[in-house]
């Protein structure tokens, strides 16, 4: 269990990391949003301000995600049906739609930078949770 507890709080400190960058460029400094990166469409006010708003979710979601995270690392046992959640938002919401965006237009190294961290929470979610089930059901062999 102490792997999954530390895959809890490895992960939700990078979710955390990442809401705080984000929720910087939404909240504090949208125009910085459009600076740090090409587009394959052109910038003006109007754009920033729709994408800004259009990516507040994701900046909203994964403070939600890396506080339960962090939150769930003190007792990893009783999330383990989590894991297999945040397993597959990574492949979807992570790898998936990085490829998508890669398709459309945006820049593919950081996409590909995203996509190898992605693939790196996956397997080691994966790896550590199969361990915490097996441990689990050897100690409850009735169940």
């Amino acid at each position: 269990m102490r792997k999954l507890t530390w895959w809890f709080r490895i992960v939700g400190g990078f979710y955390l990391l990442l809401a705080a960058m984000n929720l910087y460029f939404v909240l504090i400094n949208p125009s910085g949003m459009t600076s740090m990166s090409s587009y394959p469409f052109p910038i003006t006010p109007d754009t920033t301000q729709a994408f800004v708003d259009g990516w507040s979710p994701f900046a909203f979601e994964l403070v939600g995600i890396a506080t339960f995270m962090l939150w769930a690392s003190f007792n990893p046992r009783r999330y383990l049906g989590a894991i297999w959640l945040l397993v597959w938002l990574e492949l979807l919401h992570g790898v998936l739609d990085d490829i998508y965006l890669i398709w459309r237009g945006y820049d593919m190294v950081g996409y590909l930078v995203f996509i190898a961290i992605h693939l790196a929470i996956i397997v080691t979610g994966v790896l550590f949770v199969r361990q915490a089930e097996a441990e689990v059901a050897a100690a409850n062999p009735a169940h």
